[in-house]
């Protein structure tokens, strides 16, 4: 088990924890896994990668009453480097005919890198072909319209609503139970 460069093994009872590059995943004594959110990662949200920002203007219209704040990036890139600060993240990605093999790498490793974010996949309707390999890699849905984001909009609102909140700083605790602090 030492030559495991990334993480390490230990038991502690019943459960086995892992100790990952970003964040530990605990087998709980039923065999169901949990993972925690580092320290220093923030609260889980909605990411839109896409290159015009039509979808973004699109599932923000579905999540107008729901509060939720859209961060939007313009590549791949970009929107991998938000979700490792937001690990516990829902990410809506535009697939197009250029980056297809790209977003299909990075999904297959989106389970060992973000074990709690999800990924759904908007496109055109040329691209239609792709959803259930898309599926297959990973996608929680797949749709090619932006009269149709409304179960994209319940999915990210349900993901949001169960992501783990990520651990707070001694001086976060004091704050919160403090009658006159707040959460930042």
């Amino acid at each position: 088990m030492e030559n495991l460069p990334n993480h390490a093994l230990r038991s502690s009872g019943r459960a086995t924890e892992l100790d990952n590059v970003r964040g530990m995943k605990t087998e709980t004594p039923t065999g169901r896994r949990s993972v925690l959110l580092p320290e220093g990662a923030l609260p889980a949200r909605v990411i839109v990668c896409e290159r015009t920002g039509r979808w973004a203007v699109a599932l923000r219209r579905e999540l107008a009453g729901a509060g939720v704040r859209i961060r939007e990036t313009r590549s791949l890139a970009e929107c991998w480097e938000m979700l490792a600060e937001s690990p516990g993240g829902f990410v809506v990605v535009e697939l197009s005919a250029v980056h297809v093999d790209a977003l299909l790498r990075q999904m297959t490793r989106l389970e060992r890198d973000f074990p709690l974010a999800r990924v759904a996949i908007v496109a055109d309707r040329s691209l239609a072909h792709y959803e259930w390999l898309l599926r297959e890699a990973g996608a929680v849905h797949f749709t090619t319209s932006t009269g149709r984001l409304g179960p994209v909009a319940q999915l990210a609102c349900r993901h949001l609503a169960e992501a783990p909140s990520p651990p707070r700083t001694a001086k976060q605790e004091i704050w919160a139970r403090l009658p006159w602090g707040d959460d930042e």
